[in-house]
């Protein structure tokens, strides 16, 4: 089988730099540093790379003096690191000189942060026409939602939805010269509608589950990191767990992983007795052990109605997976509140394709039976507990909860939220529907990593969960400095070096020499998200500078509008 290189397209402009957008203030400043860098190069005789002693060593960008977080070792260092190009070519005590320092003297120095479950493709499949905007809109283009949290590298295409040709989307990132590095998942969902359509079939034939084999094989060829799986949305929800064992065989030949949306998140006690959470979880391991791939289990949480259902009753599971061998992780955001399409409260039968609700609901005598299902949502989770973040039929009801939208409308909660969920397409929503205590407990084990679950997201357009802004310094802020529930090192690794040993991110996650230049310099007094429910559009802050691939992407606190960002293909 073909492997696919991990690079990136790059435009060239002189001499294979990167082009951007910039002023004739800005070329003559660039121009001056690129001449005293030539100058510096001119004077040092011909050596291949890395024979040099470090202080005779030319470099692009010094950062020196910095608290030194490598994304292994729990203990920092007082270390220099040395640039060139996009990369990181010396890490010590580095005498030489630079066309930049940065002086990171009681600054904190890391990896750049990775968020392995982002649905960052969905603003462009979702945004219609209005995504040829993103080429003139910097926040869009650059995804500074990201970049100012840290993140320089997302991984796109999670709970089985975004793109389903993986060189389409990587194609659009590179066009875009995106902000932040990307992979890609195949999405097993929006695969399996493209294939059968509306008569989606629950168990497939040998002729059905071949094409579906193919085109997850198609998608690894492109580059694809591996299948993500959506069980709690149309059409996940028909696939048999044989179905998907089958398809992580396939993944399995290409040293990928499948990432895992569990068909139930929450408490509710199922037929057999089991806890929806603890009996999906059960499910993804046995997807594991009986495919031999590695599995994330993704947003690992556990919803209303909670049924005394505990973290630890997950988190053994997945002790005991690990402990017979099987490489099961997760992800988690630090709030105790989801987002989703609104019809992902409601049970399977009424679902459709992409959230919508299925046409034999939207009428009577199936509306009916619809909103009865809504008043026993009611029953565990209330109308003002839920928020609508987007909504295309009334954009004025967005941050605004079903509650407060039945008061205006003079409708009750039940028809209010029926009415919004049959509209084509459905709103998202925010539910408040997790207990931060246990959102905690799920920090903690070194095989959860740090993830948003968020989305590129222009500056403020729509209603957002604030995680789209605020994941990674939140983490920090409140749970590792205030709240002490984990250490810093800890925090860290689950942001860089751990998920991109899991996800095969290759040369990203660590500060060594030879690896890309993504990495962030942080102040951690004043690290901290501030986005909230009511206003969500509203940019972290603490990253000093930030580097992707050698591009200073944020500097002295501010975007700089250069983007470094390239699309990644497993390797």
């Amino acid at each position: 089988m073909s492997r696919v290189v991990d690079t990136g397209k790059i435009k060239s402009c002189a001499r294979g730099a990167r082009c951007s957008n910039i002023t004739r203030r800005d070329f003559l400043e660039k121009g001056t540093r690129s001449a005293a860098a030539l100058a510096i190069a001119a004077s040092l005789p011909a050596f291949p790379f890395g024979s040099l002693a470090a202080e005779d060593r030319s470099y692009d960008l010094i950062i020196r003096n910095g608290t030194v977080y490598d994304g292994l070792s729990p203990v920092p260092r007082t270390l220099d690191i040395g640039i060139k190009g996009d990369r990181i070519i010396a890490v010590g005590h580095l005498p030489s000189t630079a066309v930049r320092v940065i002086d990171a003297t009681n600054l904190i120095v890391t990896p750049g942060f990775i968020d392995v479950h982002t649905h960052c493709d969905l603003t462009f499949l979702l945004a219609g026409w209005k995504r040829h905007l993103a080429a003139f809109m910097p926040s869009w283009k650059g995804n500074y939602n990201y970049l100012y949290q840290g993140v320089t590298t997302v991984v796109s295409g999670n709970c089985g939805m975004g793109f389903a040709d993986t060189d389409e989307w990587l194609n659009r990132v590179d066009a875009l010269d995106f902000g932040t590095n990307v992979y890609h998942l195949a999405p097993h969902g929006v695969i399996r509608w493209e294939l059968f359509g509306e008569n989606q079939p629950g168990t497939l034939t040998p002729q059905q589950l071949s094409m579906l084999q193919q085109r997850v094989s198609d998608e690894m060829e492109q580059g694809a990191l591996g299948l993500s799986l959506g069980l709690e949305y149309s059409p996940g929800i028909l696939s048999e767990t044989s179905e998907l064992i089958e398809l992580a065989k396939v993944v399995r030949k290409y040293d990928g992983l499948v990432t895992i949306h569990r068909r139930d998140e929450t408490g509710r006690i199922h037929e057999d007795g089991q806890p929806g959470t603890v009996r999906s979880t059960r499910e993804t391991i046995d997807i594991a052990q009986a495919s031999g791939v590695p599995v994330q289990i993704s947003h690992i949480k556990i919803g209303r109605p909670y049924n005394d259902v505990r973290p630890e009753q997950i988190l053994e599971l997945m002790v005991q997976a690990r402990q017979h061998g099987l490489d099961v992780t997760a992800d988690a955001y630090p709030y105790p509140s989801a987002s989703t399409y609104l019809t992902y409260l409601i049970p399977d039968r009424f679902k459709g394709y992409q959230g919508r609700v299925k046409k034999e609901f939207k009428a009577a005598p199936g509306r009916q039976e619809l909103e009865g299902a809504i008043s026993q949502v009611f029953t565990y989770l209330g109308p003002d507990e839920i928020l609508v973040s987007l909504y295309d039929g009334d954009s004025s009801f967005e941050g605004r909860s079903i509650q407060e939208i039945s008061e205006e409308t003079g409708k009750s909660p039940t028809v209010c939220f029926a009415d919004m969920i049959c509209d084509d397409p459905p709103p998202m929503g925010i539910f408040f529907m997790m207990n931060i205590d246990e959102v905690k407990e799920f920090m903690k084990p070194e095989f959860v990593f740090t993830a948003s679950d968020g989305a590129t997201v222009p500056k403020d357009m729509t209603m957002p969960h604030p995680r789209f802004y605020g994941t990674f310094p939140r983490k920090i802020r409140e749970f590792v400095i205030r709240e002490h529930v984990i250490d810093l090192g800890q925090a860290i690794r689950s942001m860089t070096s751990l998920p991109a040993e899991k996800f095969r991110i290759r040369n990203r996650g660590k500060i060594r020499e030879g690896y890309f230049a993504d990495l962030a310099v942080i102040d951690l007094h004043t690290f901290s998200d501030h986005a909230t429910y009511p206003d969500p559009h509203q940019y972290a802050t603490g990253i000093r500078h930030l580097l992707v691939n050698g591009i200073v992407s944020i500097d002295n606190g501010v975007a700089t509008g250069d983007r470094g960002g390239r699309a990644l293909r497993r390797s």
